[in-house]
C-alpha cells in the first residue's frame, strides 16, 4: 500500500467474502490500525465472531499438512503472515444476498462455506469471486479450472449449484481469489461451460 502512495488509515471498508484463514486472518488487526468497517454475509458474521467457531474444512491442520507437501516452510510462514488462526473479529454490516456495498452488489453463493460471498460491479460487468472457482492452484501444472473443491468446501454440491447461479448474471469479467490470471473475456460463457461440465461429471 505503501508504494503505491496510501496509507492503511487510508482504507475504510474490509469486505470479508468468507471466514477461511487465507481471506480473514489479518482483519481484525487492520480494522484495528485503519479504523475500517467490516462487512460480510450475516451468517458468516456469527463465525467471524467465534459464536460459533467455525469447523468446517479446511481444518488448520489439513492446511499445514498441504502447505508442506508443496514444500512452503510453516515456520517461515508464520514469521513473516501471523497465527493460521483468525482471531475473532465483529462485524460493523451484516450484509444480506443482493445488498449494496458502495458500488458492489452482494451475492451469497454458499458451499464453499455457509456464507461465502462474491461482489458484482454491474458498471463494467466484473465479478470479484474470492473462492467460488479456482484456476491452476497448488501448482498445478496443467490448465485447470474447478468449482471450489470438496478439501475446502462445507458443501462442495451447493458450491456448484452457486457457480450454476453465477453464470446467470450478466458479467464479462472474472477475479478470483485463487487463480494463475483473471478471466477478462467472455468470463460467464467459461462459467456456465465449467458449471455444465462438473454437473455432468456428478451424474456419470
Amino acid at each position: 500500500m505503501l508504494n503505491a502512495g496510501y496509507d492503511i488509515k487510508n482504507v475504510k471498508r474490509i469486505i470479508l467474502t468468507h471466514v477461511h484463514v487465507d481471506h480473514a486472518q489479518a482483519a481484525k488487526q487492520i480494522k484495528e490500525k485503519s479504523g475500517a468497517k467490516t462487512y460480510s454475509h450475516w451468517i458468516e458474521a456469527n463465525y467471524l465472531a467465534h459464536n460459533p467457531s467455525y469447523n468446517g474444512p479446511p481444518t488448520t491442520q489439513e492446511t499445514i499438512d498441504k502447505l508442506k507437501k508443496l514444500g512452503i516452510s510453516i515456520e517461515e510462514l508464520t514469521k513473516k503472515y501471523g497465527s493460521f488462526e483468525v482471531e475473532p473479529v465483529i462485524v460493523d454490516y451484516p450484509v444480506s444476498d443482493g445488498d449494496m456495498i458502495g458500488s458492489l452488489r452482494v451475492i451469497h453463493t454458499l458451499g464453499h462455506t455457509p456464507g461465502h460471498i462474491l461482489l458484482y460491479y454491474k458498471e463494467d460487468g466484473t465479478i470479484f469471486g474470492a473462492d467460488s472457482i479456482y484456476i491452476n492452484t497448488y501448482l498445478v501444472q496443467m490448465v485447470c479450472m474447478y468449482v471450489s473443491a470438496p478439501q475446502v468446501s462445507i458443501d462442495p454440491v451447493t458450491a456448484l449449484v452457486s457457480a450454476q447461479r453465477l453464470s446467470k448474471i450478466k458479467f464479462n469479467k472474472l477475479l478470483m481469489a485463487h487463480q494463475d490470471s483473471p478471466l477478462l473475456e467472455r468470463a460467464r460463457e467459461t462459467v456456465e461451460k465449467l458449471v455444465s461440465d462438473s454437473i455432468q461429471k456428478i451424474r456419470k
